[in-house]
């Protein structure tokens, strides 16, 4: 479905889509710790949102506006760093003890960043690759919805995970460890898919035919 003129539906998923993103990011240097030694980021806890929006800007509004969607989510974190290092530097009084506290949850270094914003770029984009060649069978119904839901989640996850933790945190944790944390992310990102699929799907078909109804 190509719509031209953007709906108030279409606005509010992605402004769900984009703030999703930013949260995600500023968790991102928190670590926490699973069962088995294993250890995952904090962007897992709400990340998997970003690629079901993203397949349901896919099969609605279509392969532009997912890119686009991207684009601002991308621009949106270039700012929200830029405006936390201003309020960081700026000179705090005497009287706030939570200076260092406040650089240390909202500071994240250029090198989680970097990490951050490169692997969601190139995750999402290959997401969207995936879900617009699978569509391609079926441009104008909602058949095979949840194979391409999932497939290209898998693919933008596995880009995801490996850009970010081999740029994050290669030289400052083992290789092994990095190796297990790749891994599990991936699973649990296919594990939220799997999980909220039906809730998916139900949502992205509702979604066309209310925009199939504003027309």
């Amino acid at each position: 479905m190509k719509n031209h003129k953007t709906s108030q539906l279409q606005a509010i998923l992605t402004a769900i889509f984009v703030g999703a993103l930013l949260i995600s990011n500023i968790i991102a240097a928190k670590q926490f710790q699973l069962p088995f030694g294993i250890t995952m980021t904090g962007a897992v806890l709400i990340f998997p949102i970003t690629y079901i929006l993203s397949d349901l800007f896919s099969e609605v509004y279509g392969y532009r506006w997912s890119r686009i969607t991207c684009y601002v989510a991308f621009a949106m974190n270039v700012i929200m760093a830029i405006v936390f290092a201003i309020a960081i530097a700026t000179p705090a009084p005497g009287h706030w003890q939570n200076q260092e506290a406040f650089q240390t949850v909202l500071g994240n270094t250029p090198r989680i960043l970097g990490a951050s914003l490169l692997a969601f770029v190139a995750g999402d984009f290959i997401n969207d690759r995936v879900f617009r060649r699978m569509k391609a069978k079926y441009p104008d119904t909602h058949k095979g919805f949840g194979s391409r839901s999932i497939l290209s989640s898998i693919a933008g996850a596995i880009v995801d995970s490996a850009i970010f933790i081999t740029v994050a945190f290669i030289g400052q944790m083992p290789n092994d460890a990095l190796v297990i944390m790749g891994i599990t992310q991936v699973a649990l990102k296919l594990l939220y898919e799997l999980i909220v699929l039906p809730l998916n799907r139900y949502i992205t078909i509702k979604v066309a035919d209310y925009e199939a109804k504003q027309t």
